[in-house]
């Protein structure tokens, strides 16, 4: 009897050892972050990480604390990383086997300030020559097709480069080819009967034409631009579906880049279109109302935008000759579809989504676009829990305007690789941390600063 009871006490105790047994070789890593004025960092993004590549992860919560449990003994490597923040790190970092040990502190430095040196052409030297260029660009090898870039960084033009290039074009032959054409055919026409017929009447109407091109090329395109720090060139897109390209080609009528490379509203060209029409009135015959005179130009202004930035878009590019053969490089591009690894801080855990209807995660870790560094393990993401989320999924969760702020630039996120996939995004709990790991998708493409 006694051997039984001996024997059953044995089984009993079995599974207990063996836990005893896998806790005597399992530890773990804690520790606070803090900056350097001592504040604990909430957030920080912890990962440790063994000589094999076997890695473990976790968030600080807001006293800065960290703690990863059942590590494996061994030596690991501790990385931290904040947003604004230099990583800390440490290299063998043993793990403790005894809760009240000493915990790691780590203090994380500000992040110094990166300035970027670049050593050739200034600003101004790089318009200089990219308008030198563009003076060379002649459609079919004849018309002037100066106002259009294919540079893929413009430089802007400064007021006396937009004046230099309205002259440009007022007295090229072509111009005054163009303004005899016109007259010419009003001639033929008796449009401006006023004028009669005859060589004195040609000589009207061809100075009306040229007058007018004149008005519009210094009041316009180099006047009013130079006033309102517009720029009065197409900017050659090429990019995309030919829908996309149409529509960018019709949007560049209504809006315009400005100086600082921000588009704007057309503020030069709908008030030198308007001060040229009121200039026109001076000199054609006839009388007209301020209605008709104004609609009929901003009407004709619009659409010979419209129509000219087609022709741009799609047909004279093939044409124009000494356009530049080698493009500078396109800012790099973030792509749609990019997988993006965030760690839930606030909002949601491993019990799923808590009363808070915004979730605060953090990036886990560095996103790479050829090699640089594009979004920093520790970069906050934030994103809003949908009102139709299933709270049966145990492991999904449905979210909505989710944004990760990568530098200087807003990156939206989506919960499916595929673009119009509906779907929770899936989370899984981080082993030893009970935080949780959620993959997103950038939801449309990114361009980034050359800087970033």
């Amino acid at each position: 009897m006694r051997q039984f009871q001996s024997l059953l006490a044995t089984f009993v105790m079995l599974p207990f050892g063996a836990q005893w047994a896998m806790a005597q070789n399992t530890g773990s890593i804690q520790g606070t972050a803090t900056d350097p004025s001592g504040a604990p960092i909430y957030g920080a993004v912890v990962a440790v990480e063994t000589a094999g590549g076997s890695r473990n992860m976790t968030v600080t919560d807001a006293d800065g604390a960290f703690k990863i449990s059942s590590l494996p003994l061994a030596n690991y490597s501790v990385r931290i990383s904040a947003a604004g923040l230099s990583d800390w790190t440490a290299e063998n970092v043993p793990v403790s086997l005894n809760p009240e040990s000493s915990p790691l502190k780590a203090v994380l430095e500000v992040a110094p300030e990166v300035t970027t040196v670049t050593v050739g052409l200034s600003e101004p030297e790089v318009a200089e020559e990219q308008l030198n260029q563009e003076l060379k660009q002649r459609a079919f090898g004849v018309v002037p097709n100066y106002y259009v870039s294919y540079e893929n960084n413009p430089a802007p033009l400064s007021a006396k480069q937009k004046f230099h290039l309205g002259l440009r074009t007022l007295v090229d032959p072509t111009t005054f080819a163009a303004s005899a054409i016109t007259a010419g055919i009003q001639q033929a026409k008796d449009s401006y009967h006023q004028w009669g017929e005859g060589s004195e009447a040609y000589g009207k109407r061809f100075a009306a034409a040229y007058g007018t091109v004149g008005t519009n090329l210094i009041i316009t395109s180099s006047l009013a631009e130079a006033v309102f720090h517009q720029d009065p060139r197409y900017f050659y897109n090429g990019q995309g579906s030919k829908k996309q390209r149409a529509w960018y080609a019709v949007e560049s009528a209504f809006r315009t880049k400005g100086d600082n490379g921000k588009w704007e509203p057309p503020y030069a060209g709908v008030s030198g279109a308007i001060a040229a029409a009121e200039l026109s009135d001076l000199y054609y015959p006839g009388s007209r109302t301020q209605y008709t005179l104004l609609g009929r130009s901003l009407m004709f202004h619009f659409a010979g935008l419209v129509a000219l930035n087609l022709a741009e878009e799609f047909v004279f590019k093939k044409v124009t000759h000494h356009r530049p053969e080698v493009q500078s490089a396109k800012a790099p591009e973030l792509p749609e579809g990019s997988p993006v690894p965030l760690i839930a801080v606030d909002g949601l855990g491993a019990r799923g989504v808590t009363a808070a209807q915004t979730v605060t995660f953090v990036l886990a870790n560095d996103l790479t676009l050829g090699g640089k560094i594009v979004a920093r393990a520790g970069d906050v993401a934030s994103g809003e829990v949908d009102p139709a989320n299933s709270p049966s999924d145990p492991n999904g969760i449905s979210l909505q305007r989710v944004m990760l702020r990568a530098g200087s630039v807003n990156v939206p996120l989506r919960s499916s690789p595929a673009r119009g996939a509906a779907g929770p995004a899936q989370y899984k709990e981080l082993p030893g941390s009970g935080k949780v790991v959620v993959t997103m998708f950038v939801a449309q493409a990114v361009q980034l600063p050359t800087g970033e």
